[in-house]
């Protein structure tokens, strides 16, 4: 079965406002956990969903409909995660997620955390049973998803759906924020302090590509072979940020 959503009423909580490329995000999660949960349900005993930077469930469009946030795609999955992980640093996220994500009834309780997911990340992986598969979206408005971070999930059987904001942030900042800044965010990202020698050995209009490539090296060192992306835009075009699965 297709899994298509009708838009969320307005049920009073808070939602944030987003830009409209969400939209096109949360399409591929759905196309991603569709396909997840349909291949893999026979051939694990259990399938979870970790989302580290959650949400309330429920964001605004700007100048557009109301949209489901990627916690509450998941809790709506036709073939139901056996246990979801949800984590946001921010309370009014979570306040307003708490309230939403029980109108879903799910196989266990959610598990909703309100704090910095670096770290809480191994709290969560404790909650999740080494005989599992699991989908981790991993969704943060900017650098904060720190490589470390990646690294603690890898541990444990995890297909990664990653936000990589190559232009919303690493290049429109590296030079006047994070250029010469030990352990600077871009650092901890991609864990590790290079990336400023491959930037001066590209040129200009491949450095996006040379940061993917030094981020899916790294992702590479934790096992992981297979590699696809989404390029998400503005509807004029204009590189964003891509998504990596």
């Amino acid at each position: 079965m297709a899994f298509d959503l009708q838009p969320p009423l307005d049920d009073g909580l808070f939602k944030e406002v987003v830009g409209p490329w969400t939209q096109d995000k949360h399409h591929f999660l759905r196309r991603y956990i569709d396909a997840f949960t349909t291949a893999m349900r026979d051939k694990w005993p259990a399938l979870h969903y970790i989302d580290l930077f959650a949400g309330p469930g429920i964001v605004q469009i700007k100048d557009g409909p109301l949209d489901w946030g990627s916690p509450l795609i998941a809790a709506q999955s036709p073939r139901p995660f056996t246990r979801l992980h949800l984590c946001d640093i921010r309370k009014r996220n979570i306040d307003a997620l708490r309230q939403r994500v029980v109108k879903f009834p799910q196989p266990n309780t959610p598990e909703v955390l309100c704090n910095d997911a670096n770290v809480v990340v191994s709290d969560i992986l404790r909650n999740v049973p080494s005989n599992a598969l699991s989908l981790a979206f991993l969704d943060p408005h900017g650098l904060h998803l720190h490589f470390e971070t990646v690294a603690a999930l890898a541990t444990r059987r995890v297909d990664l759906i990653i936000f990589f904001p190559d232009h919303l942030d690493a290049l429109r900042n590296w030079e006047n924020v994070y250029k010469g800044k030990p352990d600077s965010k871009l650092d901890r990202v991609l864990g590790r302090s290079d990336w400023l020698d491959a930037l001066l050995e590209t040129s200009r209009d491949r450095w996006a590509e040379a940061l993917q490539s030094l981020y899916l090296d790294q992702i590479r060192t934790l096992g992981y072979s297979f590699f696809e992306d989404e390029r998400i835009s503005l509807p004029n075009g204009r590189f964003l940020y891509k998504l990596i699965f």
